[in-house]
């Protein structure tokens, strides 16, 4: 065992241990509960066996469908991505005792994530309220995202080959921004139908030509679903802090300091996260087209300490600059897309030659 896989088996251990006593502020979805559960699996155990018992219950047969469908993952990354997933249930639900992933174990290989602490003044934590709790869903899903994007095409062939039909990654997807069947989720379910289609034609068809000739788009997919939420969750920060400085945060219920100090903020980490090197291409690429942001960012908090004035001239530079991320950002993503699926036949001809 290299000194590396050693650090990772630590962090591993060290977070799953926790996890066992969290007590979360508000209670995860059954979704993420088998989620955190699969990568567990995968981690100490390697894949599923190919079938359970008849008489196990719907319980059980769930929790084993949730393994099955991490098969071909192998336990060093499963360990990372189980690290990952935690550290964003803590930063999503929050905890009664105060801890987050910003005290949790970490290794120098897994993706960087924004740091995030609860409000612990006067040595007490506010649970719900810290915020570790407020970080948006989709913001906390990023750094998940950008790790499966970095999934190699061996794997990902691999996966899909022991992966049934009605276990597919993208069909136990949903919106991560807006609650499913609001107008805030119509981008993201639009995005997650293209990926559950892609996802059934490699699942139907035999052998592995149309799954290589997907793969690129496949990534591709969750480069454009971090974009989709980035822009949502910038566009409601920007609709809330107009909304404060028009009706103050009194009648608005909402506070500058959350969206301007903490959310706005973090929407720069993720993509600064993005553009590292560690990151895949897909990742990175997204990253760079977003990298504007972060910069008017940080140009007005650190040369303007007034959080009133910083975030108005923020907002103003914003929609002074809405070609950029009207026309420009969507045609160079297009031309992403399309170059997904020309290297996506260079792939399936590379498959089809059997090389």
């Amino acid at each position: 065992m290299t000194a590396g896989e050693s650090e990772l088996t630590a962090a591993f251990r060290a977070k799953a241990n926790f996890m066992k006593t969290w007590k979360p502020a508000s209670t995860p979805s059954n979704r993420d509960r088998l989620e955190l559960y699969a990568l567990h699996k995968v981690a100490v155990s390697g894949d599923a066996p190919s079938s359970l018992p008849s008489s196990v219950n719907a319980a059980e047969r769930a929790k084993y469908q949730a393994w099955r469908s991490k098969s071909g993952i192998s336990q060093e990354e499963a360990m990372k991505l189980y690290l990952q997933e935690a550290d964003r249930q803590l930063r999503v639900y929050g905890s009664t005792n105060g801890i987050t992933s910003a005290t949790s174990s970490r290794t120098g290989s897994a993706p960087q994530t924004p740091q995030t602490t609860p409000n612990t003044a006067n040595g007490s934590s506010s649970g719900a309220g810290s915020q570790a709790a407020n970080t948006p869903r989709g913001l906390a899903a990023i750094p998940l995202l950008c790790a499966a994007a970095a999934e190699s095409r061996p794997a990902y062939l691999r996966r899909l080959s022991q992966t049934p039909l009605e276990a597919g990654w993208w069909q136990r997807q949903e919106p991560l921004c807006s609650s499913p069947g609001t107008i805030g989720a119509i981008p993201e379910n639009i995005l997650l139908m293209v990926a559950r289609f892609v996802e059934h034609v490699s699942l139907t068809t035999p052998g592995n030509l149309a799954a290589s000739f997907f793969w690129p788009f496949h990534n591709t997919l969750l480069g454009l679903w971090m974009m989709i939420i980035l822009y949502i969750t910038v566009m409601k920060s920007m609709l809330a802090i107009v909304a404060i400085l028009v009706w103050g945060t009194r009648r608005t219920g909402i506070s500058l300091t959350r969206e301007w100090d903490d959310t706005v903020p973090l929407v720069g980490q993720s993509i600064s996260a993005m553009v590292e090197r560690h990151q895949a291409l897909t990742s990175r690429l997204i990253g760079l087209i977003m990298l504007p942001l972060p910069t008017i960012v940080n140009f007005y908090k650190s040369s303007i300490p007034n959080m009133t004035v910083s975030s108005s001239l923020f907002v103003v530079t914003m929609v002074a600059t809405w070609w950029y991320w009207f026309i420009i950002s969507p045609i160079l993503m297009s031309c992403i897309l399309w170059t997904a699926l020309a290297s996506g036949a260079c792939f399936a001809l590379i498959e089809f030659a059997g090389v």
